[in-house]
């Protein structure tokens, strides 16, 4: 179960990076204030300093796989909602848990795949000084994301310790 669990977390994570890479059309999705994984994407390609033609490339990158992307998104945001349903109506159901979460994993995995697929073909454009900065700015935000999810678990272990 703790596979499953850890699995899905890694196919959320997946899932919004996915988004973050090809979501020139995603509107207001996202953390509400923040402008979502896209706006962070545009932040970060801005502070990249890009030539106007490096513009061009990666724009086009990107909306090469702006359907495939919404999509895919689709998808996940459906596989996600089985899961909820599931773990709403059978949470002891550990095959109908099981499958949820294969469903989810399979479109993760296509999410990943493709996102590799566009990060490479923007790394491409970039010169080797851009790709350390994007490198940088993806470990910062690592990290921030990393503490956030700390923060939570450090919240859950408190009420846990005083109700135990």
């Amino acid at each position: 179960m703790k596979r499953i669990i850890v699995g899905i977390l890694v196919l959320m994570i997946a899932a919004m990076s996915a988004a973050a890479w090809a979501a020139k059309d995603a509107g207001s999705e996202g953390v509400p204030g923040h402008g979502g994984p896209e706006k962070g994407l545009v932040r970060m390609l801005e502070d990249l300093n890009l030539t106007p033609e490096q513009k061009k490339q990666v724009a086009a990158i990107l909306v090469e796989n702006r359907e495939q992307a919404r999509t895919m998104r689709q998808s996940m945001k459906q596989a996600h909602e089985a899961m909820r349903k599931v773990m709403d109506t059978t949470p002891g159901d550990e095959a109908a848990v099981r499958k949820a979460a294969q469903a989810m994993g399979r479109i993760g995995e296509d999410m990943a795949v493709r996102l590799g697929s566009v990060k490479a073909r923007i790394d491409a454009v970039l010169t080797p000084e851009q790709k350390e900065q994007a490198a940088r700015k993806r470990e910062e935000l690592t990290q921030r994301f990393k503490n956030r999810g700390d923060r939570g678990q450090k919240s859950l272990d408190e009420w846990i310790a005083k109700y135990q």
